[in-house]
């Protein structure tokens, strides 16, 4: 066999389309990225669709090709919840494995590869396929940190709680830990993540966040006086409050503008007057992705005050446009900013006190308010992260399987 074919891939992809953010923009940066040295058949969510057969018409995507899954019948109104949603992607990931132990049996795979919506703690039948498994970007580890559980509320402590016990008894299922053990390189999004597996395969994982492969625009930026930006839906675990609590530690001149909307939006607003703030804060609500590159042309900076986050696509693209960010250093957004290529503009807030972190964050708003830095080059190296997601593939299928013969060009 051609010791220099390419690859032949089955990518589990329920969220995956061009020019969107959260889960579907990662979903098609990673799909992106292994096309360049492999050729892929994609499954996916039907409502993408559209999306990818634009993209595909006008780019001419040759190396990928995409398969809608069907979901099953009321799949609208169960997105309503996200209790209801995980039901329905269980339920989407059995008809997928279906169809792609059809694909596999008419003309053989070379590597299974579980994209996207991958947890630790949840079986993957991308695992389960005999030959070589590249499982991941895997979350589901992080936490929020036990001194900004204040932060949550009543309802949010709750829910944390709750996570907490449904993760730890998903994670103890048999069909989870052979998922485990079958996964030929486990790729994790941050440590907390890498931490919850055994020794055994921490030994075989590669941390590598799917943030790493969003994509954005080329925008002109400005950047000088702006305000600091918050993007993101207004919830607990994002941690907003947090972020107005910075603002009232922040110069007279800074100016904090929310873009997203939420259940915490009123008590926000009640906080920013409590604080005296009020007339500093901008509720923009739920705007479209153009218009946050819009806001971020102008920004002095953003603000990432996430409690519990698994990734960061928002802060990705921030640092991807060159924008400095501030980030309190946990979970998901502490890989994604300490990746950042010029660490004077990525601030890390470690985790503590909530009023002395709160201080720490309302200090850096008005440092990088006041630095005037001109636009600059993208603050993450991608083609770092892409060749290091290329050597995984190239580890997997160099290990022992059925079809030895295909094989990735080193980078």
């Amino acid at each position: 066999m051609d010791a220099e074919r390419r690859p032949r891939v089955l990518v589990f992809a329920y969220a995956c389309e061009p020019e969107r953010g959260s889960e579907p923009g990662a979903g098609w940066g990673l799909v992106r990225a292994v096309s360049r040295f492999a050729d892929c058949v994609v499954l996916v969510g039907p409502e993408h669709g559209p999306g990818l057969r634009r993209r595909e018409v006008t780019l001419g995507e040759s190396a990928s090709h995409f398969v809608e899954i069907p979901e099953p019948i009321g799949a609208a109104s169960a997105k309503l919840h996200r209790v209801t949603w995980f039901f329905l992607y269980l339920a989407w990931l059995r008809r997928a494995d279906a169809e792609g132990r059809r694909l596999h049996r008419d003309k053989p795979f070379d590597l299974v590869f579980h994209a996207t919506y991958s947890t630790y703690w949840l079986p993957a039948p991308a695992t389960t396929y005999g030959i070589p498994c590249v499982w991941g970007p895997v979350g589901g580890g992080v936490v929020t940190p036990l001194r900004m559980w204040p932060l949550l509320g009543l309802r949010g402590v709750c829910g944390e709680l709750l996570d907490l016990i449904s993760v730890g008894l998903m994670s103890a299922l048999p069909a989870t830990r052979r998922t485990w053990r079958n996964a030929t390189i486990p790729i994790v999004q941050n440590r907390a993540t890498l931490q919850r597996l055994p020794d055994s395969i921490r030994a075989s994982a590669r941390v590598l966040n799917h943030a790493f492969f969003t994509e954005v625009p080329a925008i002109r930026r400005s950047g000088q006086g702006g305000p600091c930006l918050f993007v993101g839906s207004l919830v607990a675990r994002k941690g907003p409050r947090l972020a107005v609590r910075a603002l009232a530690y922040a110069p007279r001149e800074v100016r904090l503008v929310f873009l997203g909307d939420g259940t915490q939006r009123s008590g926000l607003s009640r906080l920013a007057r409590r604080l005296k703030v009020a007339d500093r804060v901008v509720f923009e609500g739920q705007v479209s992705r153009t218009q946050v590159f819009g806001w971020l042309a102008e920004a002095s900076a953003v603000v990432f005050t996430g409690l519990r986050e698994e990734g960061g696509i928002a802060l990705a693209e921030a640092l991807l446009l060159g924008v400095p960010v501030i980030v309190l250093a946990h979970g998901g957004a502490q890989t994604v900013a300490a990746a950042a290529t010029d660490p004077e503009r990525a601030a890390l807030i470690p985790p503590g006190n909530i009023e002395v972190t709160a201080r720490r964050i309302g200090e850096a708003m008005g440092r990088f308010m006041h630095a005037g830095w001109t636009p600059g080059d993208p603050l993450l190296d991608r083609a770092h992260w892409e060749s290091q997601l290329q050597l995984a593939f190239q580890e997997a299928l160099t290990s022992s399987g059925p079809n030895p013969g295909a094989r990735v060009r080193q980078p």
